[in-house]
Formats: C-alpha cells, sequence, structure tokens
C-alpha cells in the first residue's frame, strides 16, 4: 500500500467559475507519482508504457510482484492537454494510471471546496474571475487523513498565508481580501498566524510528536503554552517543521 500524499506534494487550482465564487481542486502532479514508485517499489522494480488504442492515449503502470515472479500492469486513458496534445494527453493518462494503482486515491475523498471572490461575465458568456491570478498561488497549508484514508480535515491558504478555505476555520471575506491587497504580506498573515489551533490541528500535532519519539511536556514548555490547544498557528508551523527535520 503506497503511503499518503503530503501537503507539498499537493497542488490546488480553480475548478469550475461561477457568479459567486469558485470551486477548488486537489491534484497532484507526474513528479509525485515518479518519487513515490522509486520510493515504495525502487527505481528499478516499476516501468510505464504508452500504447494508442483507437485514438486514445493509454498509459500503464508494471510493478514487479515477487510473489507471482511477474510484472503487474494497470492501465487507464488520458485526456487531451489545452496546450500540447501529446504530451498532455501521455502525462494524464500515467496519472490516472498511477491512481489505479493506488497512488494519490485519497484525493478523491476531498470535501466540496467553495470560495467566494469576484467574478465577471462578459456577453452571456463564461464566468471568469476578476484577478486571473487571484488563486495561482494557493496551497495546502495542512491535511490529515482517517483510519480509512479519507480526507478529515484540510486548509488552504493563499499567496498571502491567510486561510481561505478550512474544514474548521471560517472562509475568507471581502473585509479579508481588503487587507490583503494593502498589506500584502504583512498584517493579513500575522492575524492568521496569532489564532489559536483547533482539536484538529492539535491532533495532527500529537501524532507527530509521537511519531518522532518527542516528550509533549517538552513542546509545551519550548512554546510556554499549558497544553497544544493554546498554541498558536504560527507556533503549530514552527513545531511541525521543526519535528519533520527530525
Amino acid at each position: 500500500m503506497y503511503r499518503l500524499l503530503k501537503e507539498s506534494e499537493i497542488d490546488v487550482r480553480v475548478g469550475t467559475v461561477g457568479a459567486k465564487g469558485v470551486t477548488l481542486l486537489l491534484y497532484k502532479d507526474a513528479r509525485v507519482d515518479m518519487n513515490i514508485l522509486d520510493e515504495t517499489h525502487g527505481s528499478e522494480c516499476w516501468q510505464r508504457n504508452h500504447r494508442e488504442i483507437k485514438g486514445n492515449m493509454y498509459a500503464g503502470i508494471g510493478v514487479w510482484n515477487d510473489k507471482i515472479s511477474q510484472w503487474v500492469w494497470k492501465w487507464d486513458c488520458g485526456t487531451e492537454s489545452m496546450t500540447e496534445k501529446e504530451k498532455g494527453e501521455a502525462s494524464d493518462s500515467f496519472k490516472r494510471a498511477c491512481v489505479n494503482q493506488g497512488i494519490g486515491r485519497e484525493l478523491y475523498t476531498s470535501p466540496f471546496i467553495f470560495v467566494a471572490c469576484e467574478t465577471e461575465q462578459k456577453d452571456g458568456r463564461k464566468y471568469t474571475l476578476k484577478n486571473p491570478f487571484e488563486f495561482s498561488y494557493c496551497r495546502v497549508e495542512n491535511i490529515s487523513y482517517n483510519e480509512d484514508r479519507e480526507i478529515s480535515a484540510l486548509t488552504i491558504v493563499n499567496k498571502q498565508g491567510r486561510i481561505i478555505f478550512s474544514t474548521t476555520e471560517r472562509p475568507i471575506t471581502k473585509a479579508d481580501k481588503k487587507a490583503d491587497n494593502k498589506a500584502d504580506n504583512g498584517p493579513s498573515f500575522a492575524e492568521v498566524g496569532q489564532a489559536k489551533i483547533d482539536d484538529v490541528q492539535a491532533a495532527a500535532l500529537l501524532k507527530l510528536i509521537k511519531e518522532k519519539n518527542s516528550d509533549v511536556t517538552k513542546v509545551c514548555t519550548a512554546y510556554n503554552v499549558e497544553s497544544l490547544l493554546e498554541m498558536t498557528l504560527e507556533q503549530w508551523n514552527d513545531c511541525r517543521k521543526k519535528l519533520e527535520k527530525k
């Protein structure tokens, strides 16, 4: 079984644009798939192949199975890219084949992600973003999974570091956006950083502390808090990054 995706391996893009805002989608790229295949099987124990069947591009991932002493293949079909047809179709089919293998399948358990924002409609055409780059640098700040490998908590932040979607936090407001536009990277990020963490974030940190064989009491002492729930988001992020480096 493949490991679950980390925050840094998940990208965010706009799905649909409507009158009141956008939906966001979570996805992985082909490099993440290749890295996980190397990590799990070794670079010499998996292979890929591409075939054109009835005008459609298919990709197959073959993994060597020692128990039956043969390659086990899983295939899927891709769709065209808006820019490079053949390259985009080959990459998409490869990523889909990796999902068939089990890599990143947890992304399909994502909650519905809607973010209110300013859009416009011209000449009766589809809605578009007033600021086409508004979601260009969004990223997954935190993600947690339950025992069934389903997403149980998710936080997405914009380029200023402000939370725009969370399963526990409020969505971004128009007032927040104005503050971001004026302060760029300053106060808006600090405001979020001083907010207290929730139960889900505390539980995720506790799990990481145990995995790294650290002591909860020492962590609380280091950040001058009586319990993990008293930590700010800024402290939580700092602690998590330090633990992950151990």
